[in-house]
């Protein structure tokens, strides 16, 4: 996946360092200088996303099942 990152300088450096947190950063470009006299500058990111984990290899025990009751009247669970 390609990320576009447009801010100041500090910014980009902020934002790149709290993708890694979350996204594996596979690369990260230069600074490029917005057009015209803008302060700003646009990073390209390119980060691969984590797998999913399996639904089958669950590794917390399923919630127990209950009845739901309302106005005496038995609702199925879900």
């Amino acid at each position: 996946m390609k990320l576009r990152l447009e801010g100041t300088p500090d910014e980009c450096e902020q934002a790149g360092a709290l993708l890694a947190h979350t996204l594996e950063i596979v690369s990260v470009s230069d600074p490029y200088p917005n057009r015209g006299r803008s302060r700003l500058v646009r990073v390209y990111v390119e980060v691969r996303l984590e797998p999913e984990p399996n639904p089958t290899a669950r590794t917390e025990p399923s919630r127990p099942q209950v009845t739901l009751h309302r106005l005496d009247r038995e609702l199925p669970s879900t």
